[in-house]
C-alpha cells in the first residue's frame, strides 16, 4: 500500500472520475485504474463503486479514506518541512491569516522579514478565522496569524504578536458621536453593519449583545472588512472594528470611534498559531522571533 495508491483514493472520494485524478496527478487514465485494482487486491476488499459514470467509495473504501487523508498530508507537510531546514538565505515562508490582521498586520510583517531574507519568497493566503482554525488541526497549513482572546486556542501554540482593542465605530457627524456617554441600549437601538457570521469580530459583537442584554439590529452584514468601513462612512450605521484597522481613517476624520459600553467581552490580541504537535522550521522560527518583537 505506496503512497500513490492512497493519493489516488483521497483525490477519487473528491472528483468522484477517473480522468479527473488522472489530470490532477499527471498520470494516464490506465494507470490510475490499475493502481486502484491494486489497492483493492492487495486489501482483499471492494474499494470503489462505479455509478452512473461517477466513482464512489464503499464502506470499507470510507474507512480507509480518514487514514489516507492524514497519510497524504503527514507527507506532504514532512517534505516541506524538511525543505525548510535546508537554509534561512532562500525557500519559501507560507503563513496563512484571517482578514483583519491580514490587511492590517501581516503586509508590515512579511515586508519587514523579506527586507531581512532578501533570498525568500513569501505566500499569505486568506481565510475566515474558524476555517484557518479547522485547516492548522488538519494539517493542511503550519502557521498562521490570527485574531485570538485568552483560553481560545488550547489545541494550538499561540505567540502574541500585536494586542487589539475591539472598539464602536460610527462616522464623525452620526448622532452618538454627539453624547457624552453611551450606554449598551442607545447603541443597540442604531442600525448595525456587521462582519460575516465566521468571523473574529462578529463573534465580539454576538458576545456584547449577549452579555449586556440587548438585540442588535444587524441591517448589513459584509464578508470584507474594507467593506464594513465602506458603509460606516455613510454615517448612518455604527459597527465594530479592530481599532489599529481604523487608525488612519480616525487620523484622516473619516471615521470616529467609542469603547463598547456596558459589560465588554475583553479584548483579544493578533496571534501566530501553530499546532502543539508541530515543530516550526528555522524560518518560521525567525518569522516568529521577528513578529515577536515587532
Amino acid at each position: 500500500m505506496n503512497l500513490v495508491k492512497l493519493q489516488i483514493l483521497v483525490l477519487i472520494e473528491k472528483y468522484k472520475k477517473v480522468t479527473d485524478v488522472a489530470a490532477e496527478m499527471d498520470l494516464k487514465q490506465p494507470t490510475v485504474s490499475f493502481h486502484m485494482k491494486s489497492l483493492e487486491s492487495e486489501l482483499g476488499a471492494s474499494l470503489f463503486q462505479y455509478r452512473s459514470g461517477r466513482v464512489l467509495l464503499t464502506d470499507a473504501g470510507r474507512a480507509l479514506y480518514q487514514y489516507a487523508v492524514r497519510i497524504v498530508s503527514l507527507t506532504a507537510e514532512a517534505e516541506r518541512t524538511v525543505k525548510q531546514f535546508t537554509s534561512l538565505a532562500s525557500g519559501n515562508l507560507e503563513l496563512t491569516a484571517s482578514d483583519i490582521p491580514a490587511s492590517y498586520l501581516v503586509p508590515k510583517l512579511l515586508s519587514q522579514f523579506t527586507a531581512q531574507h532578501n533570498g525568500i519568497d513569501v505566500f499569505l493566503s486568506v481565510l475566515p478565522d474558524d476555517v484557518i482554525r479547522e485547516r492548522l488541526r488538519s494539517r493542511e497549513i503550519q502557521l498562521a496569524v490570527l485574531h485570538s482572546t485568552e483560553g481560545q486556542d488550547d489545541s494550538f501554540h499561540t505567540q502574541v504578536i500585536a494586542p487589539d482593542e475591539t472598539v464602536l465605530v460610527f462616522a464623525p457627524e452620526h448622532p452618538l458621536a454627539a453624547l457624552p456617554e453611551l450606554t449598551a441600549q442607545d447603541v443597540a437601538r442604531e442600525p448595525w453593519v456587521q462582519h460575516e457570521a465566521a468571523s473574529y469580530l462578529r463573534g465580539i459583537s454576538d458576545q456584547w449583545a449577549q452579555l449586556n442584554n440587548v438585540r442588535v439590529w444587524n441591517h448589513a452584514v459584509l464578508g470584507s472588512p474594507e467593506a464594513v468601513k465602506g458603509m460606516l462612512y455613510t454615517g448612518g450605521m455604527v459597527g465594530i472594528f479592530s481599532k489599529s484597522g481604523i487608525a488612519a481613517e480616525v487620523a484622516a476624520g473619516r471615521l470616529a470611534y467609542a469603547g463598547l459600553p456596558g459589560i465588554h467581552p475583553g479584548d483579544g490580541a493578533f496571534v501566530l498559531a501553530w499546532r502543539k504537535d508541530y515543530t516550526l522550521s528555522p524560518l518560521q522560527k525567525a518569522f516568529a522571533e521577528m513578529a515577536a518583537g515587532d
